[in-house]
C-alpha cells in the first residue's frame, strides 16, 4: 500500500491503447483494496461523448452550439463528475483503493477542444469547469496545461499513470471502431484528428502532472517517478511491467490474470451500447493475451499503403498525417515508461 495516504489513481489512456486488456490482467474483480466500478474500472466521462455524438456535436466548434445543447452537455459532465465524486466517497470511507480509468480527451474541456482544432481566434468562450465540493478548497484554479475540465485542486489529489501505444495502431483501429459504430459520416467529420487521431492531450496532461503533482512515495524499496507511463507493448510482452506496476499502486499480484475463458454471449449482450461492444470485441472472444497485437517492426510507410487500400485514397493519406504527426508525442512518452525492473 502507498504509505503516505495518495490511494487515488488515474489510469490515463487512449482509444484502442489496449487499456481494456490492462484492466481485464490487473483483475479488480478478484483485488480486495479496490472498489470494482462496472466493467472498465471507469469511463464516468463516456456520457458527455455519447451526448455530444447524439447530438451531432463532433467535430463542430463549441461558438455554434445552441444555448440549449451547450446546457445539456454542461449538465452531463456536471453529472458524469458527481458520479465520480460518489464512487471516490463510497470507496475512500471503507479504506480503499481509488482507482479510474479514463481516456484523456474525455476529461478534456469543449472550448479546448475547440481552440485546438479550429483556432484560438475563432473560439470566445472561456474554458468550462465542472463545480467540485468546497472539501478541495475554496478558491478553485486552472494553470497552464490544464485543458480539462477539473480544477488543479481535484487533479492534484490523483496519482496518474499513462498508458500509449503506437499510433500506427491506435488510429486505425479506432477509426475503424468510428465507421462500424457511427458511419462514415462521423468518421469523416472535421476535428476528428484533434481529439481522437492525437496525443496532443496525453502529452499535454502528462506535462502538466509532471509540473504540478506533488512528490509520491511508491510505497516500495524502489523509487519511482511520478506520473508513470506504460507501453501496450509492455502490458502484452512483458507481463513483469505489469506486476511491478501492480505492486506501485498496491495491488496484490497474486489476483493477477495472464489467461481468462472467453466471455459468455449473455454478458456481451449485457454491454450498454455498440461501441461498448465494439471496443471489447477482441478482448471478450479472446483467451488471453494476443501477442500479435504488438507494434514490433511496424512500418508506417508499409502501412499507409494498407490503410490507403482499406480506407480510400484520401482517408488513408489523412491516417497516414496523422499517425506521422503523432510520433514525436509518441516517441516523448516512450522515453518515459516504465520498464520491468524488480520490485
Amino acid at each position: 500500500m502507498n504509505s503516505n495516504g495518495y490511494r487515488r489513481f488515474f489510469l490515463l489512456t487512449h482509444p484502442r491503447s489496449c487499456s481494456n486488456l490492462l484492466v481485464r490482467i490487473l483483475n479488480f474483480g478478484d483485488q480486495p483494496d479496490v472498489v470494482q466500478h462496472d466493467i472498465g474500472q471507469g469511463y464516468f466521462f463516456l456520457p458527455p461523448v455519447l451526448l455530444r455524438e447524439k447530438l451531432t456535436l463532433q467535430g463542430k466548434n463549441v461558438e455554434d452550439w445552441s444555448k440549449d445543447e451547450l446546457d445539456q452537455m454542461k449538465q452531463e459532465y456536471q453529472h458524469s463528475f458527481t458520479e465520480l465524486q460518489k464512487y471516490i466517497e463510497v470507496a475512500e470511507a471503507g479504506d480503499k483503493i481509488v482507482f479510474v480509468k479514463e481516456h484523456a480527451y474525455f476529461l478534456m474541456e469543449p472550448a479546448a477542444l475547440s481552440r485546438f482544432a479550429f483556432g484560438s481566434d475563432n473560439v470566445k468562450q472561456a474554458p468550462w469547469t465542472v463545480q467540485i465540493p468546497d472539501t478541495y478548497g475554496s478558491n478553485v484554479t486552472r494553470s497552464s496545461l490544464n485543458y480539462t475540465l477539473l480544477p488543479d485542486e481535484f487533479l492534484q489529489t490523483w496519482t496518474p499513470t499513462f498508458l500509449i501505444r503506437h499510433p500506427a495502431l491506435m488510429f486505425p483501429s479506432h477509426y475503424r471502431t468510428i465507421l462500424d459504430t457511427l458511419g462514415v459520416a462521423a468518421a469523416h467529420a472535421e476535428g476528428l484528428s484533434s481529439e481522437i487521431m492525437s496525443l496532443h492531450w496525453t502529452r499535454t496532461l502528462y506535462d502538466w502532472y509532471s509540473k504540478h503533482l506533488v512528490k509520491r512515495d511508491s510505497g516500495s524499496a524502489n523509487e519511482v517517478k511520478w506520473p508513470l507511463l506504460l507501453e501496450a507493448d509492455d502490458i502484452i510482452n512483458n507481463p513483469e511491467v505489469v506486476v511491478r506496476f501492480s505492486k506501485i499502486v498496491g495491488l496484490d499480484p497474486t489476483k493477477l490474470q495472464f489467461e481468462w475463458q472467453p466471455a459468455e454471449k449473455e454478458f456481451v449482450a449485457q454491454l450498454t451500447n455498440d461501441v461498448s461492444r465494439r471496443m471489447l470485441s477482441t478482448l471478450t472472444a479472446s483467451a488471453g493475451i494476443m501477442k500479435e497485437k504488438s507494434s514490433a517492426d511496424i512500418d508506417i510507410s508499409i502501412e499507409a499503403k494498407k490503410w490507403r487500400k482499406e480506407f480510400g485514397q484520401s482517408e488513408g493519406e489523412k491516417m497516414e498525417r496523422w499517425v506521422k504527426a503523432s510520433m514525436p508525442d509518441y516517441e516523448y512518452l516512450y522515453a518515459k515508461r516504465l520498464t520491468p525492473k524488480s520490485v
